[in-house]
């Protein structure tokens, strides 16, 4: 019987297939993860790169709404100076309701119509948007818009900001040359590298989940220690990174609320310093408003019983506001007091007043000062202005307006040492009849602004006082006063801080 041969058949390693299918299944999973991983990655920076973007956005928009009110070209200037200073950013405008650029990092834009890129639209809300175009030299641009609202009526211009998607993509390139290096060594090592490889790679996924575990504790002081450099190092990186802003956005968070509580103690200290009531004067009837424009302000009004027949009565706004100008009316504030008592002539005491600050007024800073005697028994109204709104006098028997101030107009406090301020300041007195009416005022009041740039002006004083000037209390004047501010101002923010005193004779 013949036998038949076959040929000898090769055996296979089951070692090499192992190997074979490991290295496989680890070039298809490392392909698959990386896929994966570097998908989330871009997407994460490029929600960084936006949110940052936004926040800059909404920083210029911010910071940008006054100068822009007040065509203050060289604060948005600057304003889109320190935005190009981020190194992604690409171009920073503002443009006007007509697309013209009012601020741009390239001088030669601006006066210019904006041109959209191709399928922009005008922003049509307030809340900022991001749109992805392609720029001609630079490629892949995020654009981040937002509208200039005063407060969330009107939209009166737009912020645009072009931030480089080229970090991101060098990211991602980077990231793939190290996935690349690590798939070699991995498919080159076989099973025994691999599963040692694997064995390790869990390793810094478990100090991942211990500094999750930690800053969900509330540590975060916790910092994964360095691992090698690819996607788990980066990660761990930036992993870092991220609980040390974390942090320090903590910390920031505390010192601001800090800041504020502050703040809210200076404003209670501040409001206390002024006349809880207006005096109780048979024959007269007072009103007062005060208004700060942040916290605290550096407008003043006060009453000072001087004796039982004369009331001082004052009026001052420390240029600026905030903080620094609070500070320096509460020093005035206490000088003026001191010397009221002494001098009985108003001048005398503005004379005082500029002799003792000139030497500690710094940096441009004054004060303008309108202050008053009362003579209640005479009826007289005795009066100096340092630089300060004249005040405005309704007379009842002539039925007119008069202005009280001092021509030449004397100046502030604080600017001159004192030569020049006695030659220009003035001392004048009047006589008060029945149905008159005086009101002391600081600029916050003619000043403040509607929607449409348009002042209120000594025109809109004299014609609210000509409307309810048969008001029977002074009080009653104030209160319709601060109501028509604020029905003229609108939704428009508050510039400057306000103080005002009205006189009423009965």
């Amino acid at each position: 019987m013949t036998s038949v041969l076959h040929p000898k058949s090769r055996k296979s390693s089951v070692k090499v297939e192992l190997a074979l299918w490991v290295m496989l299944l680890l070039a298809v999973s490392i392909l698959v993860l990386t896929w994966f991983t570097l998908r989330q990655e871009r997407e994460a920076l490029t929600q960084e790169v936006t949110r940052r973007g936004m926040a800059l956005a909404q920083y210029v928009a911010a910071h940008g709404q006054d100068p822009f009110l007040t065509n203050d070209k060289l604060t948005l200037a600057t304003l889109v100076a320190d935005v190009m200073k981020n190194e992604d950013m690409l171009y920073a405008l503002i443009i006007d309701r007509n697309g013209r650029v009012v601020a741009s990092d390239k001088s030669d834009l601006i006066g210019k119509a904006y041109t959209r890129p191709r399928g922009d639209y005008p922003l049509d809300r307030p809340a900022a948007r991001a749109f992805t175009w392609t720029h001609p030299q630079a490629g892949r641009v995020i654009d981040i818009g937002i509208p200039l609202i005063l407060q969330g009526t009107s939209k009166i211009g737009e912020v645009h900001l072009g931030v480089s998607k080229s970090t991101i993509d060098k990211v991602v390139r980077r990231a793939w040359k190290q996935v690349t290096l690590v798939a070699f060594l991995f498919l080159s090592g076989g099973l025994l590298g691999s599963i040692v490889l694997v064995t390790l790679m869990l390793r810094p996924i478990s100090e991942l989940t211990k500094g999750v575990e930690a800053i969900g504790g509330g540590n975060l002081e916790y910092q994964i220690p360095a691992m090698r450099n690819n996607e788990l190092g980066e990660l761990a990186i930036t992993f870092n990174r991220m609980t040390l802003e974390l942090k320090a956005a903590t910390e920031r968070a505390l010192e601001q609320e800090r800041i504020k509580k502050e703040l809210q103690l200076a404003h209670q200290i501040q409001q206390s310093l002024l006349p809880k009531h207006t005096p109780q004067v048979e024959g007269f009837s007072f009103g007062a408003l005060y208004r700060a424009a942040k916290e605290v302000g550096g407008d003043y009004y006060d009453f000072l019983w001087l004796d039982k027949h004369k009331l001082g009565i004052a009026v001052a706004d420390v240029c600026g506001k905030g903080i620094p100008a609070a500070m320096l009316m509460s020093v005035a504030r206490s000088m003026l007091k001191g010397m009221a008592h002494n001098f009985s002539s108003p001048a005398q005491v503005v004379k005082e007043l500029n002799r003792l600050l000139h030497s500690d007024l710094k940096g441009g800073m004054f004060i303008t000062v309108f202050y008053a005697v009362l003579d209640i028994s005479k009826k007289t109204f005795t009066y100096a202005s340092a630089g300060h709104n004249p005040a405005m006098l309704w007379n009842s028997t002539h039925q007119k307006f008069r202005l009280l101030g001092s021509e030449p107009p004397c100046l502030p406090v604080g600017v001159d040492k004192g030569t020049l301020f006695e030659k220009l300041l003035q001392e004048k007195k009047i006589a008060l009849t029945a149905g008159d009416v005086v009101v002391l005022y600081t600029d916050g009041v003619t000043e403040a602004m509607n929607a449409e740039r348009e002042e209120f002006g000594e025109s809109g004083l004299q014609a609210f006082l000509k409307q309810h000037k048969s008001a029977s209390q002074a009080g009653d004047l104030m209160r319709e006063l601060d109501g028509q501010l604020t029905s003229f101002c609108g939704d428009v923010p508050q510039n400057d801080d306000i103080a005002a005193i009205i006189l009423k004779v009965d």
